[in-house]
């Protein structure tokens, strides 16, 4: 049976209110601490609140069958990519060049407004069969993200804050990646999960799952992690190298798996 419009609602609304208690919560916190940390906090929410956004506007589109609303919910999806390199330069103290990622999101937005674009519901999620451009942007993106973070932490001397860096990675996205990752591993030898159209909307599923663990970061970033005190810049020779990388990883994994098999076909051959 199908319960995808149920399931899309509910993680919307959990989503969405748990993003707004804790941002209550910690504000208030926050009050005589340090201002990157209210800043975090606002970064941090942003990424929740258009997560849960976008579920809602997915539920709003198995309801109406609207390509409008359904773009929209595409773009707000992306538009979260955005504001984790934000949260990341806030936590590290360094600026990544993140408007990048909103050159490449008005692309991919400019491209899905004057395309056609086809969906429907499967099983407790939705299936995104015309959006193969946007995904690409936004695994992109997310590897960029990624690479940063690892950089940065490799060049964090304290253990509780190297330790503070992998929470943050795990609390605010990747617990629920790595298991929808699973998921759709498992499901594609099993259920037939198509890696291409169906992994998207299941992650954004399974981000549920971050609204329980992402106070553990709140709660220790006071204490438990020790910021760059000096603000500076990553060079244009490091965010390109960082930026091709991310490409390559993106290839390597379109051509090698047999999972992404039909994101290189669709992608050359649309």
């Amino acid at each position: 049976m199908c319960y995808s419009k149920e399931v899309q609602l509910i993680t919307a609304i959990v989503i969405i209110l748990s993003a707004l208690f804790y941002y209550v919560y910690y504000s208030r916190k926050y009050k005589q601490s340090e201002p990157w940390l209210k800043s975090l906090l606002n970064m941090t929410t942003a990424v929740f609140l258009l997560i849960g956004l976008h579920q809602f506007f997915e539920f709003l589109s198995l309801v109406t069958n609207n390509q409008i609303i359904y773009k929209i919910g595409l773009i707000i999806s992306i538009s979260a990519v955005y504001f984790l390199l934000r949260s990341l330069e806030v936590l590290s103290n360094k600026k990544l060049h993140s408007w990048i990622a909103l050159f490449i999101i008005s692309l991919v937005s400019i491209n899905m407004i004057f395309t056609s674009m086809d969906f429907n519901a499967s099983s407790f999620y939705l299936q995104h069969n015309s959006a193969l451009w946007w995904a690409a942007a936004w695994l992109f993106l997310f590897i960029y993200w990624h690479i940063c973070a690892f950089r940065i932490y490799s060049q964090i001397k304290d253990d509780r804050s190297r330790k503070t860096m992998l929470i943050y990675l795990l609390a605010i996205a990747d617990i629920s990646f790595i298991l929808s990752a699973m998921y759709v591993i498992v499901g594609y030898f099993i259920f037939s999960v198509n890696v291409c159209t169906d992994a998207p909307s299941i992650w954004c599923t399974f981000y549920v799952l971050q609204s329980f663990v992402i106070s553990l970061l709140f709660l220790r970033l006071p204490h438990l992690f020790e910021r760059r005190n000096k603000a500076i810049a990553a060079s244009w020779k490091e965010t390109v190298c960082y930026l091709a990388i991310s490409l390559l990883i993106l290839i390597a994994l379109a051509l090698t798996l047999p999972l992404f098999r039909c994101l290189t076909w669709k992608l050359v051959f649309p």
